[in-house]
């Protein structure tokens, strides 16, 4: 299956048989395990650069040594309007989708404690404060809808279902009429190509966290920290198939099996599906899932300064625990058009499933440099990330087993770096931009799936309060499969290109007291 290599495969295989729950379940572990950087309006305009950087919020859920910088407590709040826009081009068909929506960014506190000195001691040496900090972040926002259309001139959902025999994609094929058996017993598709194929995937919900942290500042030099994160996933999927095309005549039938139920009369099934001959069909297959649970992690970090202009940081953090719960449901559907003027409707929904499962998703180690100027600073870190270190547990070992090797063998170490700058342009406005590279987590070089983020914005200063404005656009392009086929055997399984974009305008206020 070469061109397996260069896509993705689509989520359309789900619930039906454990290997096709493996292929979406790996999608949705590497999916809860992107959780988005930064949290404050500002950092993001730095393109979330903000490793050996402090006195921000952000420090909360990234850095916690950055806690140690406030001089002062702080208290603010951040608001995001977001515009997810997904472009597909499907068999020389193009479609865009749009999805918006707005939610409360983040919001956090920290309460500056600072030690107590004794009367003629040295102001800046030693333990300075103690800091505490509280604060909630959205980490993801999956709102979003992927559509596409296309004459596909080259295959079937029945070419697929042909080669699913043993299983529920084979034995829906079998009692939709859309495969049956050659003169070998082997099953082949009844439908044609030149169908004209139609799809969405609708998702919802978010992934947040809300973190309990702590810093120090030692002598305005070294800047300790940490932190523990208690993170909660709620995800929601939709995704519809059609497939509208025509069944494949009497002669054909008959030229690969003269003893096949749909040809021959003696045959004890004749009739049984109303011989589709020479029929135009509709199918749908769509399905439901939805993904609930909360997970804990920490975080331990360091910002040390060897001299004032610099600072350089550095952060660990541990794999989050989940505990999850995934209810699914899936349904089929075809109606006939007979060319007696009739039509045969028939449908499968399936039961609802419900499985519980943990899930460990990667560590991550992150560095940075920050260099502090008259008027500004500039920034910059980058990012291990070790996908394959990411693995699952239920209550059957042995599929545990199954989804861990695949794990292993499908993602590896990723690394990202992001840069970022600020300066000051008048006495109380500051300008931002920075940019982010997603690197990427699968272990297949040819398979694409890295993202980049460009962001700015403004910031203004006045007394104790503060306002920053950003605008931030995050791309993904990459290519997947709605279905799978054997290559080898001359089927080639379609591919959909898709670029995906996001526009992010976040908006915070914050007071400092």
């Amino acid at each position: 299956m070469t061109r397996l290599k260069s896509v993705l495969i689509s989520g359309f295989l789900i619930g039906c048989s454990f290997t096709t729950i493996q292929a979406q379940s790996l999608d949705e572990f590497l999916r809860f395990s992107q959780p988005e950087q930064g949290a404050s309006t500002r950092f993001k305009a730095l393109g979330n650069a903000q490793t050996a950087l402090g006195g921000d919020l952000s420090s909360i859920s990234g850095n916690p040594a950055g806690l140690g910088f406030f001089a002062q407590s702080d208290i603010g709040l951040s608001f995001n309007f977001s515009s997810d826009v997904n472009k597909a081009l499907y068999f020389g068909s193009n479609s865009t989708n749009t999805k918006d929506k707005f939610a409360i960014n983040q919001a956090g506190a920290v309460f500056n404690f600072p030690t107590q000195k004794a009367r003629g001691s040295n102001l800046s040496s030693g333990w300075l404060n103690f800091n505490v900090g509280i604060g909630y972040h959205r980490t993801a926002n999956f709102n979003s809808t992927l559509g596409f259309t296309g004459i596909n001139d080259e295959s079937s959902y029945g070419d697929f279902m042909a080669l699913e025999d043993g299983n529920l994609f084979g034995d829906i094929g079998w009692n939709f009429g859309m495969v049956d058996e050659n003169a070998n017993g082997q099953l082949v598709s009844m439908t044609t190509p030149n169908n004209v194929q139609t799809a969405y995937y609708r998702e919802g919900g978010g992934q947040s966290e809300t973190n309990l942290s702590f810093g120090a500042n030692y002598s305005n030099r070294l800047y300790i920290g940490g932190s523990v994160g208690f993170t909660r996933i709620n995800h929601q999927m939709n995704r519809l198939f059609m497939e509208d095309g025509t069944i494949e005549d009497y002669g054909y039938i008959y030229s690969l099996n003269p003893d096949s139920r749909f040809v021959n009369p003696a045959n004890a099934e004749y009739g049984t599906y109303n011989p589709l001959l020479e029929s135009d069909y509709e199918f749908d297959d769509e399905y439901w899932s939805n993904t609930t649970g909360n997970g804990i992690n920490a975080k331990l970090g360091v910002i040390f300064k060897p001299v004032p202009q610099f600072q350089i940081g550095l952060t660990a953090a541990t794999p989050t625990w989940y505990s999850l719960t995934n209810d699914y449901e899936d349904y089929f559907g075809i109606t006939n058009y007979l060319t007696d003027g009739t039509d045969s409707p028939t449908e499968d929904p399936g039961d609802p499933i419900y499985y519980d499962y943990d899930l460990r998703t990667p560590y991550k180690l992150s560095a940075g440099l920050a260099y502090i100027f008259g008027g500004g600073l500039l920034s910059a870190d980058v990012d291990y990330v070790d996908y394959a270190s990411m693995s699952m547990s239920s209550t059957n070992a042995a599929d545990d087993g199954e989804f861990n090797d695949g794990i292993k063998a499908t993602y590896a170490e990723a690394v990202n770096f992001r840069v970022g700058g600020e300066y000051l342009i008048a006495p109380q406005l500051l300008v931002r931009a920075g940019y982010g590279f997603t690197g990427n987590p699968y272990k297949d070089d040819a398979i694409d799936y890295t993202g980049k983020t460009v962001s700015g914005g403004l910031g203004y200063r006045i007394n104790n309060v503060y306002v920053d404005l950003t605008y931030q656009n995050f791309q993904r392009n990459y290519s997947m499969i709605p279905y799978l086929l054997d290559d080898a055997a001359g089927l080639y399984s379609p591919v959909v290109d898709v670029k995906n974009q996001r526009h992010n305008v976040l908006l915070s206020v914050g007071v400092k007291f």
